[in-house]
């Protein structure tokens, strides 16, 4: 592939969600490529939040301009009232849960996971994932991330940034969210994999991409999904093929520090394994501060060991242990079903 240097992918592979305020053109560009347009959002207990998100991609997306084919939910086991604020918007979406889907393939749970088997159950053209704790969601989001896939012939794969929010109880809101990213992600990206350096929020939640090419690659089933995509992505099709979008900004419930750690364990994994023979320890030693003045920290059910602050206490009151299982995923078009039980070659 021939090499692109940061600067000069910025410079052509960068949008901004303005560039495409002509929703009537997005569509026709629609037609005309002939392409089939899916939404999918992984939940777990987000019943704050939810609601909105698919009221407006309903309304606004798929009854006012139909530009969306389908929405796609695929809940983790959820014990809030987020599966019954899904249920309730009928055949509006499609809502599917984690644990029915894929069930003789060998994984295991996590947010990676609920995009994978998400990515599995649909046969659009275009995937579409949007996290579903968005406070200040709009359809905006998703314009944004269908731009360079509709008006361009060469982008593939589209990644969002924005400012991020970060909040404290005693301080006022700062624009220092994105802490993994600037902390763990970015320094390795730098060091390893310097063409993926241009894309300003690495770990977003919010992409887009054609299955053809999300189908052919790995995911990771827990934190590191997000690095997993775009390392394969750029390593099987080149980093001219992916693009960045401004969506201007994102505000969402953070997480505490040690669930932070527990995702630049993942993230670290994920990055280190296409370049050293590593045999990392699933076990990690986190710091205990349930109590800290952190404003909006999530809250999971009890269940949920692999979202959760907590663990097994080992010493005293600071320390805790808390397994981490996160897995890679192989691609989706290697998953098939014979005898009504799903079976994947890279595990036969």
């Amino acid at each position: 592939m021939e090499f692109i240097s940061a600067d000069s992918w910025v410079s052509t592979n960068t949008f901004d969600v303005e560039d495409f305020e002509d929703y009537q053109d997005l569509l026709d560009k629609k037609i005309k490529k002939n392409v089939s347009i899916s939404v999918i959002i992984p939940t777990l207990e987000e019943e704050k939040t939810i609601g909105n998100i698919l009221n407006v991609l309903i309304q606004r997306l798929k009854l006012k301009i139909s530009l969306l084919d389908e929405i796609i939910v695929i809940d983790g086991g959820s014990k809030d009232g987020t599966i019954k604020i899904c249920e309730s918007f009928g055949d509006n979406i499609r809502f599917l849960h984690e644990k029915d889907i894929l069930n003789g393939v060998k994984t295991s749970k996590g947010k990676g996971n609920q995009l994978w088997k998400g990515l599995y159950s649909t046969k659009c053209d275009i995937v579409v994932y949007i996290d579903s704790d968005l406070k200040n969601f709009n359809e905006k989001y998703v314009i944004g991330l269908l731009g360079p896939l509709l008006t361009t012939e060469d982008i593939k794969y589209v990644k969002g940034f924005y400012d991020r929010k970060y909040s404290l109880q005693t301080a006022k809101k700062s624009n220092d969210g994105g802490r993994v990213t600037e902390i763990c992600a970015r320094p390795l990206i730098n060091l390893l994999y310097p063409d993926l350096s241009g894309f300003i929020q690495p770990l977003s939640g919010e992409y887009s991409g054609y299955t053809s090419v999300l189908k052919n690659i790995s995911f990771n089933s827990g934190y590191g999904v997000e690095m997993k995509i775009l390392i394969e992505i750029m390593e099987k099709y080149g980093v001219e093929s992916m693009g960045q979008v401004n969506l201007i900004s994102k505000e969402h419930d953070h997480q505490p520090l040690n669930a932070l750690t527990k995702m630049s364990f993942s993230i670290l994994k994920t990055m280190l394994r296409g370049k050293v023979n590593d045999n990392f320890s699933r076990g990690l030693m986190i710091k205990n501060i349930e109590n800290t003045c952190i404003e909006n920290m999530k809250i999971r059910s009890d269940e949920h060991t692999h979202c959760n602050n907590s663990g097994l206490q080992m010493t005293n009151d600071y320390f805790k242990y808390t397994e981490m299982n996160d897995m890679d995923l192989p691609p989706v078009n290697q998953v098939s079903i014979n005898n009504d039980e799903e079976s994947c070659s890279a595990y036969s």
